[in-house]
């Protein structure tokens, strides 16, 4: 009980020093130095990753906190694919947590464009994603907090020392001082969007609101509109709709890229997100059957059951079961990904963009980190 008491006004304590904290921040510059996006329905990161990121001069994370999209049920907006941050409460340090600790992290919402097809409120709907993510950010930051082997005796004033105990969650609470708002919106919905983008500034009264963009947004941006953002994240991939059996490469084309960015002249400072991912798009008789997620060159060439057919097309040699979807003798799968050279040569171009400050990749992987020497990419990069 008195345990149960004392954690409570702990929280209460932490609350109230981050809402203090929060008033005192100032709008952060665009950064330096490398990041990346962790985009997955639940926080793992050991000591491992933590080492690797340190060797990177990991500096940011953007941590996709949820999704926001529209309830027919409801007629309404509501929070969907949420991360699951487990549970630091019962007595055990949460290793997982801790190893963030010393890095900035970003809270990414991602939020489905048709919210902003409906006549919403856009200061409820800020309000309401605002007070979710100060949740978040209170349970993470109280999480990076040291219980220490002692946590079953934290009652002995000997032991638990208040100011001490909150001193990790004050330094972690108050890297926080970012929201990025991840959304593909379109001319016909840019204007609720942007209104949106204002009401959480005005929301998060200190934090720094910043915005993704899509390469058709930079390229059209008379149509498209410039976000009122501090600063946007220019999406260097999915370039194209991994759907359509005509697709060369749905992550990544060479040709399209450089379209895209012929006109490198934006009036908003960038960071430039550049993809570490793939997936195999899966087609029966030319119709679409589903991605298969993580696919990559490696996985198929060589592998009996795929014989190739063109660049980046393997059919499959024999009915099986692939990704959950049933795949006839003869079905089509085609390799979305670019290439570690691809990746640097990309970096390289961004490079003379001067809108564009800095890169990131998308995302978390390390094993893809090590494939595409991150570390040389960022080096050459050079901001």
């Amino acid at each position: 009980m008195k345990k149960a008491l004392l954690l409570a006004v702990v929280l209460g304590l932490t609350v109230l020093l981050s809402a203090s904290l929060l008033r005192k921040k100032e709008t952060v510059k665009t950064p330096s130095g490398c990041s990346f996006y962790y985009w997955k329905t639940s926080l793992s990161f050991d000591k491992a990753e933590k080492a690797l990121a340190d060797s990177l001069g990991l500096k940011r994370l953007y941590l996709r906190y949820f999704d926001v999209d529209w309830s027919p049920t409801l007629e309404m907006p509501v929070p969907v694919g949420k991360l699951d941050l487990g549970n630091n409460y019962n007595g055990s340090f949460n290793q997982v947590v801790a190893h963030i600790g010393d890095y900035q992290v970003i809270p990414t919402i991602y939020l489905v464009n048709r919210v902003f097809e409906k006549n919403i409120n856009a200061d409820t709907l800020a309000a309401q994603i605002s007070r979710k993510i100060a949740g978040y950010n209170v349970d993470l930051s109280y999480q990076t907090a040291d219980w220490g082997n002692n946590y079953e005796r934290a009652e002995e004033p000997s032991v638990w020392y208040l100011p001490d105990s909150l001193m990790p969650y004050t330094q972690f609470q108050n890297r926080i001082n970012e929201i990025q708002l991840d959304c593909d919106w379109t001319p016909k919905t840019r204007d609720r969007y942007f209104k949106f983008l204002k009401a959480m500034k005005k929301a998060n009264p200190g934090m720094a609101i910043s915005c993704t963009v899509r390469l058709h947004q930079f390229r059209d941006r008379e149509q498209a509109g410039i976000p009122p953002a501090d600063r946007g994240t220019l999406m260097c991939y999915n370039m194209a709709a991994p759907k359509d059996f005509a697709t060369r490469d749905a992550v990544f084309d060479e040709a399209l890229v450089n379209g895209y960015l012929k006109n490198g002249e934006y009036p908003l400072a960038l960071e430039a997100a550049l993809p570490l991912f793939s997936w195999g798009a899966l087609f029966h008789e030319n119709q679409f059957k589903g991605l298969a997620a993580g696919l990559s060159e490696k996985d198929v060439k060589g592998n009996p059951l795929f014989a190739p057919v063109s660049e980046g097309k393997y059919r499959f040699t024999q009915d099986t079961v692939f990704a959950n979807a049933y795949m006839r003798q003869g079905d089509l799968v085609r390799l979305d990904e670019a290439s570690p050279e691809e990746v640097a040569a990309l970096a390289g171009q961004l490079s003379k963009i001067k809108a564009v400050k800095n890169i990131s990749f998308f995302d978390w992987n390390p094993s893809r980190i090590r494939e595409y020497h991150v570390h040389e990419i960022c080096k050459k990069f050079g901001r």
